[in-house]
């Protein structure tokens, strides 16, 4: 009989249904050469052992010391096997946790330091919900409820954003399992309507406060802070990038920092000119290169993100400077730009945006562009009038 995934039962498997093994080129009679294979005991109960094409042995426990239920039982798994039905009935007693301990193993283990311990986060949050020995046909139940369930259940309100992301996770998680791992199971989260979002926020240094904050950053105790955050205002780089920059992705040369692809958040590498101030900066870094391989460092000890948040945090404390964050030196590089009437698409191609809409946000910033758009719209207008009323225009033109 010919099973549905394509290969023969009766000669692919090494057994029969009582149980006896086939030896090697020996289609009759069935003899009995390995009680490993078919039906065995273990103790008291009745176990079941079977080679499957491209998935080796398997064993499995009848849960039974009756010998003829065994029997039955381990006849409809075969009927099963030969019908396809096996594998799927497999797939749906896979649980959460199961695929997400393949899951880290395989794949978060391999991404960065901060990378992984927000996966472990994400697990836990996922874990509390669904139930660490959630069969995955309960995570396909209960999904529609987690992004109310995040909503409510915390102490503090939770982002749009961050439930995209944990939802995010676990698409991609069921995604590896389906394609990669070969699990036979849909995919639930793909059906479900993902909250919206929306991280539009445009907050950048005035005077002023640019002013106080390289006051304050003269007086911090932090020496290596000042240098990072010119080259975050100077260059627009995230904070990630700033930490991991490497002195091989500095051309001074070319006056340029260039930085591979997968070292950057949408995947596409970025290069960067330099600005007189930067260039200067990295003159001065240089001379302790020997310490490190990066360019930003504590005497030799790489900073991590937790640690330049915290120092540039008591910089802005010291600033008096209220409502912002590292990531908005970037948004200080991009308002600069546009301010200073460079056009949106270069803005984007220096900020390393895939799409357009991100950068669209500082549009309304180049005040100077928006007046001379209105002032052409001023001069249709006054040509139109003339148009319109020549008599008049005429009768002012005689003296």
């Amino acid at each position: 009989m010919i099973s549905r995934s394509g290969w023969n039962l009766a000669k692919d498997l090494p057994f029969r249904y009582d149980g006896t093994a086939q030896a090697a080129g020996d289609r009759s009679p069935w003899k009995e050469v390995n009680k490993k294979v078919g039906l065995y005991r273990r103790g008291k109960t009745w176990w079941m052992s079977f080679i499957v094409p491209g998935k080796g042995q398997i064993r499995q426990s009848a849960k039974t010391a009756n010998k003829k239920l065994a029997e039955r039982i381990y006849g409809k798994m075969l009927n099963d096997i030969e019908e396809g039905r096996w594998f799927e009935n497999q797939a749906r007693k896979n649980t959460l946790k199961s695929m997400i301990e393949r899951y880290e193993e395989e794949y978060s283990k391999c991404k960065s330091y901060y990378s992984k311990a927000r996966d472990k986060t994400i697990f836990k949050t996922l874990y509390k919900y669904f139930g660490e020995e959630a069969l995955l046909k309960d995570v396909e139940v209960m999904i529609g409820g987690y992004e109310q369930y995040r909503k409510t259940k915390g102490k503090k309100p939770i982002k749009p954003s961050t439930i995209v992301k944990e939802i995010g996770v676990l698409r991609r998680m069921f995604n590896i399992a389906r394609k990669q791992w070969k699990w036979k199971i849909q995919n639930p989260v793909s059906e479900i309507e993902l909250p919206k979002v929306s991280n539009e926020r445009v907050r950048y240094l005035s005077e002023s406060e640019n002013s106080c904050l390289f006051e304050a950053l003269d007086k911090a105790p932090e020496k290596w802070l000042k240098p990072c955050v010119t080259i975050a205002i100077d260059t627009g780089l995230r904070q990630s990038n700033i930490c991991g920059l490497q002195w091989s992705e500095v051309n001074l040369l070319t006056r340029s920092i260039i930085i591979a692809a997968d070292k950057m958040k949408n995947s596409e590498y970025i290069g960067i000119p330099l600005t007189e101030r930067a260039c200067q900066i990295f003159r001065e870094l240089k001379k302790v290169r020997a310490i490190s391989d990066h360019v930003f460092h504590d005497n030799g000890k790489m900073i991590y993100p937790v640690k330049l948040q915290r120092a540039f945090r008591q910089a802005l404390s010291a600033a008096g400077i209220s409502n912002f964050h590292f990531h908005d030196l970037r948004h200080t590089f991009a308002s600069m730009l546009v301010q200073s009437g460079v056009d949106i698409y270069t803005v984007q191609k220096l900020m390393g945006h895939k799409d357009g809409r991100m950068t669209k946000r500082y549009a309304h910033l180049n005040m100077e562009n928006l007046r001379n758009a209105v002032a052409k719209l001023e001069a249709i207008t006054n040509l139109s009038q003339i148009y319109h009323n020549p008599r008049e225009r005429y009768a002012e033109a005689i003296p």
